[in-house]
């Protein structure tokens, strides 16, 4: 069941379509010179898939029924949410005090790692752990928007190397990303909490955290180079991530859905001070 297209990202269907008219474009010119590298491409991913396996199983640990029955149980609750049939393998994976999430896609199989540490960051003792919830949601919304999937991304992987481009669609599939999950969660607090803790790499310093002190950071930016390394990365800065939630939130028709878990409030920083000042970003994300 595909995401219901009103969470997607604006931004994301206009590159999206871009990148597949240019990759398309790009394919049919290189016609049948890349008919002979189609099947030994397929053995390479095939390979690389198998190794993969054997790192993964051998090196960390596979959320299962009978492994972190907890995890593995928001896992599914989420799939079903977002009609992931398919569930992907998930695994914990110790990553020297990074805290990062993954979502892998081989030719058939699909994986999600999540690294110990941001586990750790992101634990509570609360029965829906909705902070983790964020992130594993995220993880799958990647799957249930077709962002892994492997035709599509066949055919707009040559557009991907077209200077800025690629970049941009890569930024607006993390923010259609980041929605899904904050729709699934349906709790502001928890999804922001999520991605501050992130920030500061601070569980112990989250109750501390002021949100809105940290949101205006992004009118520190140094506007011209605040620019540049936006359209140079791949993932939005995270003030601007939180600033898209609280404002999916703000706008969301979650509120009328009944939902007794569900905890949105208005932002209490003045979103139009914000914008007007960070316009120039804002305008080329």
């Amino acid at each position: 069941m595909p995401i219901n297209q009103q969470l997607r990202h604006p931004k994301e269907s206009l590159y999206r379509s871009v990148c597949m008219l240019i990759g398309g474009l790009i394919w049919l010119s290189l016609g049948i010179f890349v008919l002979p590298f189609l099947i030994p491409l397929a053995i390479l991913l095939w390979i690389s898939e198998k190794f993969f396996q054997a790192t993964i199983f051998g090196n960390a640990v596979h959320v299962n029924e009978d492994q972190y029955a907890n995890i593995n149980a928001i896992v599914n609750d989420v799939a079903q949410q977002l009609g992931v049939n398919n569930i992907p393998r998930v695994f914990i994976l110790n990553s020297d005090g990074i805290s990062n999430a993954l979502a892998i896609k081989f030719l058939s199989g699909k994986y999600i790692l999540l690294f110990s540490s941001l586990v750790d960051l992101l634990w509570e003792d609360d029965k829906h752990q909705d902070k983790i919830r964020m992130i594993i949601a995220h993880e799958l919304a990647h799957y249930a928007a077709g962002h892994m999937n492997l035709w599509i991304s066949l055919l707009i992987k040559p557009a991907m190397f077209v200077p800025f481009l690629g970049a941009a669609y890569s930024r607006a599939c993390e923010l259609t990303a980041d929605r899904v999950a904050a729709d699934c969660v349906k709790n502001q607090k928890a999804a922001v909490d999520a991605m501050i803790t992130l920030a500061s790499g601070s569980r112990a310093l989250l109750p501390q955290t002021n949100k809105e002190a940290f949101i205006k950071q992004e009118l520190l930016v140094p506007g011209f180079f605040g620019f540049l390394q936006e359209i140079l990365s791949t993932h939005p800065r995270m003030t601007k991530r939180i600033i898209a939630i609280d404002s999916f939130y703000a706008n969301s028709l979650s509120t009328t859905h009944g939902s007794t878990r569900s905890t949105i409030s208005q932002p209490a920083y003045n979103q139009a001070e914000l914008s007007d000042n960070m316009v120039t970003n804002v305008q080329n994300s």
